[in-house]
């Protein structure tokens, strides 16, 4: 095309994007801080206003205000304007609800909103002074999006919205967080700040104390903390839950929840407490439930002797019942601008648009009251000479001369001629002539008051602090949310762990099961082509060890393990970060407690359970690590701590092998044997110890084969080859010779593979 020319690619993105990221926050996402509204809230409000759905009104269907919206100011989805008129409407989301909501419009536990086909609305009284004046000039309009109508770019609100109902919303490349605040003390900030411009806002901390949730519960910031967020516009507040305790008839202790931080849902919160009682990760604690109506009352049931500060405690910590909320003043400047503000700024900002519309609203109003005085003079003037006007109209032969002769004799302008022809005859006996008479008298009062008011800005702020305080007698309530310095109390989470045993059983496959009762392993049924790979025996207050085939040592205490209610368990995956091909190849306890040998070196003390099913175990200090192509060392336990999901890496292997074997380091020899059949011995002393991951040296050579089994063994001590075809061999160590590491090995089992070896008599000290 004739109009086409080059441009550099970057500079259009970034102008583009720009212009992109500036329509959206200007356009959906940040209030304005004078209305404290978004344009999609706005648009809602002045929607209903124009259809005359105040507080008096009677309802109607919510579908007929989000078309009327979407109609004309708001071209676009449904859903998002329907979900913006509900919050409006939510006393649980809203300090102060603008929408009168009739039916279901959601509730605290999350429940969405009827369709709007179902629900019914209309404005609440507070919203008829957010739209006060809005038809005198007070405030500037546009056209709307098809340019058939005009809207308001702000609305001439004589309330301080944006504090006292908050408002968020995400923006490209920012967002905002308003906390909402107490009508009261924003008024009482207000009408301070209007005597003396000078406040700080720690001065107007006096009045506000703090934000104040629709939900109540507590604010746990000190004041230093609240100062420094509402002088920068960033900040975390911290908020808990309120409780109490009563009996109840059956005796035990009830812990009732009387509310709950501000956008916690409350059937999650319940739901998780839930499940801690479930996982029985709180033993005290053995039953929660809902019994909340308008008021909040989740009732939690403790055991007889348990201590309900600790509890609360614990639940605080793991539940969404103490929970935070960020603190972001982004918002709109009157010119349109995003600006992180202050308190006092906001303040300042709202009180100086309260000014801006009070003069406009008393200039249009003087502008009306002279264009009446100008009418009213001219009939003074007529009512006068009432019979002499009365004769110059019948003389005349139409409305025009009549018109003419009235200006001539009276000296009016077409409008005050105009007025006197259109007077109806009725109103021209005397007493209804002294009523205009008297009318003329009072609006020159009230044109003399209103040109009083603007030539005094002190007077004008009278009249703004008048408002506030009306708006403050009629809306104004007691704080909801209270601000208190709580002391936490102190303990130790394993406080609320029964200290039992617990039995793990994991499948060669990684299905986790966890009993507290196993009577018979051999009854132990398992998914298709899955078979047991171990059972072990450990108490609750243990770690568990799980080594895998990647190196990655798994420690989690075994209380965070889940219980088996039923099926096969749980895959190992769901608890850990494993890797693609990843298997455990052996699970050890490891006890929690360390028993200091001396001042200076500490060892984790072993304490694995004896059971007629399980090995012996000793309480070595090592275990031995072995890979499947022969490399192997040994590792200290001291070096073997709780981790995360992620594990901690114990042994480094090759791309082309994996670890195969973890056993305990006692004995005087190690045994080992490959696939193929040979197997050998080796002095513990030729295995070298690695403190960190790392491969080791060379134990055996496997060939062609891979190393399946490796056990740390005295040479009197019997062991069990578990062969492929399902067959078994017991051999004697005496019969195995001993070799220097690197060696190949004997046969020990022909035309046949070897899958794994077991201990089964042990004539050693372990």
């Amino acid at each position: 095309m004739a109009k086409e020319k080059p441009s550099d690619i970057t500079y259009e993105l970034e102008n583009r994007f720009l212009t992109y990221a500036l329509s959206t926050i200007v356009s959906r996402s940040l209030p304005d801080v004078r209305d404290g509204l978004k344009p999609i809230h706005r648009r809602i409000l002045f929607a209903m206003h124009g259809i005359g759905l105040g507080a008096d009104a009677k309802p109607v269907k919510s579908a007929k205000i989000i078309g009327e919206v979407l109609g004309k100011y708001h071209p676009h989805g449904d859903a998002s304007t329907y979900d913006s008129m509900v919050r409006m409407a939510q006393d649980f989301s809203m300090r102060y609800p603008l929408v009168d909501g009739k039916g279901n419009f959601g509730s605290i536990d999350g429940d969405s909103a009827a369709a709007y086909r179902y629900t019914e609305g209309r404005l609440t009284a507070i919203t008829a002074y957010m739209l006060a004046d809005i038809k005198k000039d007070t405030v500037d309009f546009r056209q709307n999006y098809d340019y058939t109508l005009k809207e308001p770019t702000i609305l001439p609100s004589k309330v301080p919205n944006l504090l006292i109902n908050g408002s968020s919303g995400i923006a490209v490349g920012m967002a905002c967080s308003f906390p909402s605040h107490n009508l009261s003390e924003v008024t009482a900030a207000c009408l301070a700040l209007i005597d003396d411009r000078g406040l700080t806002t720690a001065q107007i901390m006096k009045y506000i104390k703090g934000p104040d949730f629709p939900t109540g519960a507590i604010l746990l910031n000190s004041k230093t903390e609240l100062r420094k967020a509402y002088e920068e516009g960033s900040g975390n507040l911290k908020i808990r839950g309120e409780w109490e305790l009563e009996k109840s008839a059956r005796g035990r202790v009830q812990i009732i929840v009387t509310s709950i931080p501000y956008g916690v849902n409350k059937a999650r919160l319940i739901e998780k407490i839930a499940e801690i009682i479930i996982a029985k990760k709180l033993p005290g604690l053995v039953d929660v439930r809902d019994e909340s109506d308008e008021k909040i009352r989740v009732v939690l049931e403790a055991k007889t002797g348990q201590d309900p500060e600790k509890i609360m405690t614990y639940i605080f910590r793991h539940t969404d019942l103490e929970s935070g909320f960020q603190i972001n003043f982004n918002c709109l400047t009157p010119k349109g601008e995003p600006s992180r503000l202050s308190l006092k700024e906001i303040i300042t900002y709202f009180l100086d648009f309260r000014m801006e519309v009070v003069t406009r609203r008393l200039k249009y109003e003087l502008d009306i009251l002279e264009k009446r005085l100008h009418i009213l003079a001219g009939l003074v003037i007529v009512f006068k000479n009432l019979d002499k006007a009365l004769q110059l109209i019948r003389s005349s032969k139409s409305r025009q001369e009549a018109n003419g002769k009235l200006k001539k004799a009276f000296r009016l302008d077409d409008e005050q001629a105009g007025a006197v022809l259109e007077i109806p005859l009725y109103r021209l006996v005397s007493m209804e002539v002294n009523k205009f008479i008297d009318e003329h008298k009072e609006k020159l009062k009230e044109q003399k008051w209103i040109q009083g008011l603007l030539k005094s800005k002190k007077k004008i702020w009278q009249e703004i602090k008048k408002e506030l305080i009306e708006i403050e007698e009629k809306f104004g309530d007691k704080r909801r949310t209270k601000i208190k310095t709580i002391e936490s109390v102190e303990y130790n989470a394993e406080d609320f762990i029964d200290h039992e045993d617990v039995f793990l059983v994991i499948s060669q496959k990684g299905w986790l099961r966890k009993f507290k009762t196993l009577i018979d392993p051999a009854a132990l049924k398992f998914k298709e082509n899955d078979s047991l790979l171990e059972i072990t025996q450990v108490n609750t207050m243990d770690l568990v060890a799980f080594f895998t085939s990647s190196g990655v040592a798994y420690i989690q205490k075994a209380h965070t393990l889940p219980y088996t209610r039923s099926g096969f368990g749980e895959p190992i995956q769901n608890l850990f970060k494993f890797e693609d091909g990843e298997r455990v190849v052996r699970v050890l306890p490891l006890a929690s407690n360390i028993s200091r040998e001396d001042a200076g070196d500490t060892h984790p003390t072993i304490k694995q359970k004896k059971l007629k099913f399980m090995e012996k175990s000793a309480e070595p200090k090592e275990i031995l690590l072995v890979s499947e192509r022969g490399y192997g060392f040994r590792f200290p336990l001291s070096n073997l701590t709780e981790t995360s999901r992620a594990g901690k890496k114990v042994m480094s292997v090759k791309t082309d092998d994996r670890m195969v074997s973890v056993d305990w380091v006692h004995g005087s020899h190690v045994f080992l044997a490959t696939e193929s059949g040979k197997g050998l011995r080796l002095k513990l002393g030729q295995v070298t110890q690695l403190s960190g991951p790392g491969v080791g040296v060379k134990l055996m050579n496997v060939a062609k084969s891979r190393l399946v089994a490796a056990k740390c063994v005295n040479p009197k001590d019997t062991l069990q080859l578990i062969l492929e075809n399902g067959k078994t061999k017991e051999i004697k160590m005496t019969a195995v010779p001993t070799y220097h590491r690197g060696s190949q090995g004997v046969g020990l089992a022909k035309r046949t593979k070897i899958i794994n070896a077991q201990l089964i008599k042990n004539h050693g000290k372990l």
